[in-house]
């Protein structure tokens, strides 16, 4: 069977949810800005065929990273998550996802971010291993919340993303509760920060 073209699955995941506006020069960005996005970048490459070497470059040392991850449990320190990705890895892979950063806000030695991506998996997966429901060729959505310290676990000032949180990104087939915007929801949200990113 057949999966949709390169063209046809950028078009699918790359969509935006509302009109552009004018976006600030990326080259622009505070080195403070730059360097939490090059680790957001970083941490969604990574997810892109399990690259575990490069996931934990993103997170302080020892158990200070804490996780709720989409599957609805809780992992803390990069040692559990590593572990989580080695069975993960025995599964299907994410072949392509885009991503889009919905929101920055950098405040002295802390920061959060928020995004929404789509991603595909190209092989059927059961709920059995906590993996959602898929069919072949399927696209999925999921929203992210990533919270960032200036400290890599051992005091040094560098950044870190020492929370995340993910969950199912709605399907957009319904409004949203007190608002007419089925169509809008069903896309990735407009970002400031540059175009969504495929990876």
């Amino acid at each position: 069977m057949n999966g949709p073209s390169s063209v046809e699955t950028e078009n699918l995941l790359s969509n935006q949810r509302t009109p552009p506006v004018q976006r600030p020069n990326p080259t622009s960005f505070d080195h403070d800005t730059s360097e939490i996005l090059r680790i957001h970048q970083q941490w969604w490459k990574a997810n892109v065929g399990l690259d575990i070497d490069s996931m934990q470059q993103c997170f302080p040392s020892g158990d200070a990273f804490s996780m709720f991850n989409r599957n609805g449990f809780t992992y803390f320190g990069v040692d559990e998550l590593t572990k989580l990705w080695e069975h993960y890895s025995e599964g299907p892979p994410r072949l392509i996802q885009t991503v889009a950063v919905l929101r920055l806000v950098v405040g002295g030695d802390m920061a959060w971010l928020i995004c929404e991506l789509k991603y595909r998996r190209v092989s059927p997966v059961t709920s059995d291993d906590h993996w959602e429901p898929a069919g072949v060729d399927q696209v999925f959505g999921s929203k992210a919340t990533e919270i960032y310290h200036r400290d890599d676990g051992n005091g040094n000032p560098e950044w870190r993303m020492w929370h995340f949180q993910s969950g199912a990104l709605h399907s957009g087939e319904e409004n949203r509760p007190a608002f007419d915007d089925a169509e809008q929801t069903n896309q990735l949200g407009h970002n400031p920060y540059g175009p969504p990113l495929t990876y």
